[in-house]
């Protein structure tokens, strides 16, 4: 049976910031390029956040139901939140049904199942997720400059569940002025017929409530039945890799990096000599404040000793680093992070080490002591600070992050990046065998397991459109428009060579 962590999504964008249309589908290694400012960012913040609010419900598990009183189904609870109210809703439903009638009415279903979900994620709460995240304050912002209408995101299954036929899993619209969200309909039937099954189920142990009811407590063990099938219904909203945790490395990470501790710092004497209202303080987006509260955390990490897919973090600082990186956790509690070279006794300060070590750090912190097999990764432009050999070598090992389990995203400008990713793919196709020599053998990919998608910058209606970019076997890539930058420097040093001769 397939995980939560093995079932894609398609993702769907219309007008949103700087995209007019957009359909991914997020597998475990999704690719975004293309020109700047096509939301590449924006579209992997929005998943960001998407996860942020997906992930917020309590517990981990998904949300059952649990009895909480003998004097059900006037008091019951989903993961510590009262649902009393939802209850005797089901309870007076439950009571319409006469002899006669096979099944509760669709409609009625629906209803409850999207007041349990509302109740479980507010709107509001994706609103304010959302506008964190981006580090605004009006929902107007994330609508397409063009659009006079609203931004339309929709999340949908690659392959719909039998049991519950989702067409799409949660849907939100974003107008200038609302926030409003629906999840769709639901097949789920429950009547009369399903009694008998509950109480087979109840005797067995199979359902998860606090009590058991027996043959003489019809109604109530009615009630429970459907209320069973209500919140198996909404956990599966939730059995889905949105609802995974998600972890985010901006593309200024280097000076973030660097500069952590002065941001910390003014916060601290600002807080120190109390709220100036004259003077504007800058907000930080949310998945910047979000990197440096992990990066704080590591200093805990530290010292607990949490250490996380530790085969993966050696081998990337054994064969691109040359050397370690380091956290220690100061006397005030504060993490200090440092660099030691290969065979050296000593530490570097991570500031005075080359731009590549200070890009990759974080990602060997995170991959150590953060990221799950499970979870997810958003990493922009991991290409940066790094010589072309390198990114190649990284990519590998952002395959093996892939092959362990934890699902990536990166945004990038690189044309090595996508040629590496092109090889890997194309390994797939040969036995374990016929790999041997070829660079990159261990971390061949399927073409399942990858998504590259490119965002094409439009001017009628202005914005961009992405489209998937498939493996083009006879190009012998993924064809991107880094060819047409190619064929006109080209081109142009042709010009230019013509000329100097005609002189």
């Amino acid at each position: 049976m397939a995980t939560s962590q093995d079932k894609n999504l398609t993702l769907s964008v219309k007008d949103f910031g700087p995209i007019y249309n957009a359909e991914i589908e997020l597998r475990p290694l999704t690719v975004f390029v293309g020109p700047s400012n096509t939301g590449k960012s924006y579209l992997a913040v929005l998943i960001y956040a998407l996860h942020k609010f997906f992930n917020s419900h309590e517990g981990k598990e998904p949300p059952f139901l649990y009895i909480s009183s003998p004097s059900f189904p006037d008091e019951a609870v989903i993961h510590g939140q009262d649902i009393t109210r939802l209850i005797g809703r089901v309870d007076e439903i439950v009571s319409q049904v006469n002899e006669n009638s096979s099944t509760i009415p669709p409609d009625e279903i629906a209803s409850l199942i999207r007041a349990m979900f509302s109740h479980l994620l507010p709107a509001n709460d994706l609103a304010d997720e959302i506008m964190r995240c981006f580090g605004i304050d009006e929902t107007r912002r994330l609508i397409r400059y063009e659009s006079k209408e609203s931004a339309k995101i929709t999340l949908s299954p690659v392959t719909p569940e039998a049991e519950y036929n989702h067409s799409s899993l949660y849907k939100f619209i974003i107008a200038k002025e609302a926030f409003t969200t629906s999840i769709p309909d639901t097949n789920l039937q429950i009547g009369k017929d399903a009694l008998e099954e509950y109480i087979q189920d109840a005797s067995e142990g199979k359902i998860r409530f606090g009590q058991k009811w027996t043959d003489s407590d019809e109604r109530k063990s009615f009630v429970a039945k459907l209320m069973n099938g209500l919140s198996a219904n909404i956990a599966s909203y939730f059995d889905n890799p949105i609802s995974q945790p998600a972890h985010y490395l901006p593309a200024d990470r280097t000076g973030v990096m660097h500069a952590h501790k002065v941001v910390v710092g003014s916060l601290i004497r600002g807080a120190s000599r109390g709220i100036h209202p004259t003077r504007a303080l800058p907000a930080l987006s949310g998945v910047v404040a979000d990197f440096i509260e992990q990066l704080l955390e590591l200093g805990d990490l530290s010292s607990r000793r949490k250490r996380l897919n530790e085969n993966l973090t050696q081998r990337l600082e054994k064969e691109i680093l040359s050397g370690s990186i380091r956290n220690e956790k100061s006397e005030t509690g504060y993490p200090v992070f440092s660099y030691q070279p290969t065979g050296w006794k000593e530490d570097l300060p991570l500031m005075n080490t080359s731009s590549m070590v200070s890009e990759l750090a974080p990602v060997v912190l995170y991959l150590r002591h953060v990221v799950s097999p499970g979870e997810v990764l958003i990493i922009e432009e991991p290409e940066s600070h790094l010589h072309p050999g390198m990114q190649v070598a990284f990519i590998r090992h952002l395959a093996a992050a892939v092959l362990s389990g934890i699902r990536v995203i990166i945004t990038t400008h690189s044309e090595w990046v996508l040629e590496e990713l092109a090889n890997l793919v194309r390994l797939s196709e040969l036995s374990e065998s016929d790999r041997k020599g070829i660079g990159g053998a261990d971390y061949a990919l399927s073409p399942d397991q990858v998504g590259t998608w490119l965002f094409e910058p439009k001017k009628r209606p202005r914005g961009s459109v992405v489209k998937e970019i498939p493996l083009d076997v006879d190009y012998g890539g993924f064809r991107s428009d880094y060819d047409d930058i190619a064929i006109g420097t080209h081109n142009d040093w042709a010009t230019i060579s013509n000329r100097i001769e005609e002189n």
